[in-house]
């Protein structure tokens, strides 16, 4: 187990140091505060990769747009039909 570099002994000791130094009755408040922490990141982050998810499908469209209107070529035909009808 190795998280952020650190692996599962530091991370006992910590845990170890941190209900020495807490007490049982901080310790817990210090958990539930972290917990309430980490779940208000996770539904940040969450509502970040949806809102730039959406923003996206709104580029990809808009794209998808000009590339038809490129391909229709308007002025193209605009000036066919002109020339077809000066004859």
């Amino acid at each position: 187990m190795n998280i952020f570099g650190i692996g599962g002994n530091e991370l006992l000791v910590i845990f170890l140091l941190a209900a020495i130094i807490l007490g049982p009755e901080r310790l817990a408040r210090t958990a539930r505060e972290a917990g309430k922490f980490v779940r208000n990141v996770k539904n940040y982050f969450t509502s970040l990769t949806s809102e730039l998810k959406s923003e996206l499908d709104v580029l990809d469209d808009l794209e998808k747009i000009k590339k038809d209107m490129t391909n229709l070529n308007v002025l193209e035909d605009v000036q066919k039909i002109k020339k077809d009808l000066s004859k």
